[in-house]
């Protein structure tokens, strides 16, 4: 009887050691299952390379992008007067970026209308640096300003072109305009003549 103890203690730790091993080979099968799995499901180390289609129509971008395994949406409208309307912009990601498969490209489409501005209220209203400010923020550009006899750095006229532009007055975005200032000089006055002077004189050189 003494001698089975030890013989069933022997094949209880076989037992235990048989099953840890199993419960690790099972650990080991299921780990193995998870990462093949997050492999397939993720793509792992599968990527597209972002075609570029800027310049090309929205239709030719779609096309070109669904061949390529990726979707295509437009997320907003610009102006570029340099292409035509319903031309790609900008893309993002950018062209050559690497993306998964099913990856939106966000595209960016010239709205083919440009955008215009209104000149705001500033001849003999505001000073230089407050016009330059004001336009700028309106979307204008500008020439260096042209100076004339007058008040220092007083705004006279705004022009675009040779034209005296009015307020109110719509213009393209990115204008080209000119702010006309005074150059702190003294508008010279012309001295008027008296016509009763020329009558008396030349009624008295008649009668000479």
């Amino acid at each position: 009887m003494t001698e089975s103890k030890p013989r069933k203690k022997r094949a209880n730790l076989i037992r235990l050691l048989i099953h840890l091993a199993l419960m690790m080979v099972t650990f080991i099968i299921i780990l193995m299952l998870v990462f093949r799995w997050l492999n397939i499901y993720t793509r792992h180390g599968k990527y597209i390379e972002v075609p570029s289609v800027t310049g090309l129509s929205q239709e030719e971008a779609e096309s070109i992008l669904t061949a390529g395994k990726l979707k295509a949406e437009v997320s907003d409208f610009q102006f570029d007067r340099n292409m035509e309307a319903g031309a790609v912009i900008r893309q993002q990601p950018e062209a050559g970026a690497h993306v998964k498969d099913g990856r939106t490209i966000y595209l960016t489409l010239n709205s083919g209308k440009e955008p215009m501005r209104t000149v705001p209220d500033l001849a003999d209203n505001s000073s230089l640096r407050a016009a330059e400010s004001r336009l700028r923020i309106e979307g204008f550009r500008l020439t260096e300003p042209v100076r004339i006899d007058g008040d220092l750095d007083w705004v006279y006229e705004i022009r675009y072109g040779d034209s005296i532009v009015k307020a109110g007055t719509e213009l393209p975005e990115g204008s080209l305009l000119t702010i006309v200032v005074g150059n702190g000089q003294e508008v010279e006055q012309e001295e008027e003549t008296d016509s009763t002077m020329i009558i008396e004189y030349d009624f008295f050189g008649d009668g000479l």
